[in-house]
């Protein structure tokens, strides 16, 4: 049983693995999870399943998946001969599917992830999976399990289904599976029944962690992790008043700090040695975490040295967004550091590249940075815009400000006034390529007019043009603002419903 176990766990691939629907494509010695089996026979095992749900969380966090939230919305445009990376979710046209593969591995992957945490939850509720004396270490990483699985959840219904809405219950939210069974076929379970479900998952990882105290840059989930995604839940549900408490449990801590220097700008950012992230996932050379090489692809080329080869920069509005003091302008945007490389060209001091995600030099031994640095799932300076945006919401302006200005003034930024507009605002800037303006527009029910392009990038032809790229717009009602179920997923499940508009192909 410990060998099936530790197949359960085994990193292949994510489209074979979705024991919900893919149940054709899964090997046929595949061994059922079954109820009464004892998986975990030591404290090796134990800190083995953990290690593979640790590896899990980070796997889904970063990466490609945060690149193709932002390039679909507007911040960013694709250069000229960018290769279509990424292409389909960019332009959201007709090459835009319930067949596209970016949208197949954002589902695949978060339903594989969910099947290990399932497994782990359902195999520390029997105490015959115990080892003798570690009963209080099986109930912290049980808790990590939980919180895990509510932030995968919380990701898929954020994209795959509708906004909340508290009035009316929406029968399409994603299939809840909270058990593993190789057989089953579940429908799509309701918005409301979804985010009752993650609000669950978060109760039992409060309980299970309430005394693992929070540290900066933890690796492991702490009860600051939890109450960071309590706080992302209420705002998601509309309960305001809690979202903002939740987020002042972290923040009046005082244990996380905001950068508000350039140093210590170079530090959150680039060295991953801040005083941000609640937490930080591990990484080393010998075990690299995801990378960000859309808006870099740093190589070394003969004539120029170390250049940058990107797929994608930062648009106008992006760039234009910051002022001139502003310490994320300094840090995250380059024109003349370093060459670029675009459709064969290569241009400096033309236009700004993209550098947040450049690399930390610890993971890269030849002088190329490489996109690498470490995941960070959960920072303060988040919940400082969740407390803003909830006290807003509230019609507390004043308080609002508070936090708004808090951010603001760390960041050598022009102090605003609380109301929504501002905030929102400053969810762009502050969060500009990490994969949250998609969430954060069908938050909003907004949409965007344009993806206009740095001026010297347009004049020397540096980006593609035309009603999908630089002129694209998306209504705040788009159909686009809800991702399509994957279509592989509804041929082998018929109990899945497509949402509005796509096809099944």
């Amino acid at each position: 049983m410990k060998n099936t176990f530790k197949y359960i766990f085994a990193a292949v691939s994510s489209a074979l693995l979705l024991a919900s629907c893919n149940l054709e494509q899964l090997p046929t010695s595949a061994v059922e999870y079954k109820e009464g089996s004892r998986f975990i026979a030591t404290a090796n095992d134990l800190a083995s399943y953990e290690a593979g749900i640790m590896l899990d969380f980070r796997a889904i966090h970063g990466g490609s998946f945060a690149v193709m939230e932002d390039v679909m919305m507007d911040g960013f445009n694709a250069v000229a001969g960018f290769g279509n990376n990424y292409g389909s979710v960019h332009r959201t046209d007709d090459s835009y599917t319930a067949g596209d593969t970016y949208i197949e591995s954002y589902w695949n992957n978060h339903y594989y992830v969910i099947k290990d945490y399932n497994v782990l939850i359902d195999a520390l509720n029997e105490e015959i999976n115990i080892p003798e004396g570690y009963e209080a270490d099986a109930r912290v990483i049980q808790g990590e399990a939980y919180l895990f699985r509510a932030d995968a959840y919380l990701n898929l219904i954020r994209h795959f289904a509708k906004n909340y809405n508290p009035d009316l219950d929406d029968p399409r939210g994603v299939p809840l599976v909270l058990h593993y069974d190789l057989y089953a076929r579940p429908a799509r379970a309701s918005v409301h029944e979804v985010y009752t479900q993650i609000k669950n998952d978060l109760d039992s990882a409060a309980v299970r962690l309430k005394n693992v105290r929070g540290e900066i840059a933890a690796q492991y989930p702490t009860i600051d992790a939890v109450n960071a995604m309590y706080a992302r839940y209420y705002l998601d549900i509309q309960d305001y008043d809690n979202a903002a408490k939740s987020a002042d449990s972290v923040i009046s801590t005082g244990v996380y700090t905001l950068a508000s220097t350039s140093q210590a700008m170079r530090d959150e950012y680039r060295n991953d040695s801040g005083t941000e992230p609640i937490m930080q996932m591990y990484g080393s050379l010998s075990e690299m975490p995801s990378s960000i090489t859309a808006y870099t692809g740093m190589t070394s080329t003969q004539e120029h040295g170390v250049a940058s080869s990107p797929m994608f920069i930062p648009s106008k509005k992006l760039v234009d967004s910051y002022g001139e003091g502003d310490l994320r302008k300094a840090a995250w945007f380059a024109t003349s550091d370093f060459w670029s490389r675009v459709n064969g060209s290569f241009y400096r001091g033309n236009f700004a590249t993209f550098t947040k995600f450049l690399g930390n030099p610890a993971l890269y031994t030849n002088g190329i940075p490489n996109g690498a640095q470490m995941c960070k799932p959960y920072k303060i300076s988040e919940l400082y815009l969740i407390k803003a945006e909830a006290l807003a919401a509230q019609n507390k302006i004043s308080l609002a400000k508070e936090a708004l200005n808090a951010l603001q003034t760390a960041r050598k930024a022009t102090v605003t006034n609380g109301r929504m507009e501002s905030i929102q605002k400053e969810w762009f800037r502050e969060t500009a390529g990490e994969g949250m303006r998609f969430v954060c527009l069908k938050r909003w029910e907004e949409g965007f007019s344009g993806r206009e392009g740095q001026p010297g990038a347009v004049a020397v032809n540096a980006i593609e043009t035309g009603t999908f790229y630089d002129q694209r717009s998306i209504a705040d009602n788009d159909y686009h603002m809800v991702w399509p179920i994957p279509s592989n997923q509804i041929k082998l499940n018929d109990n899945l419903i497509q949402n509005d508009v796509y096809g099944n192909n």
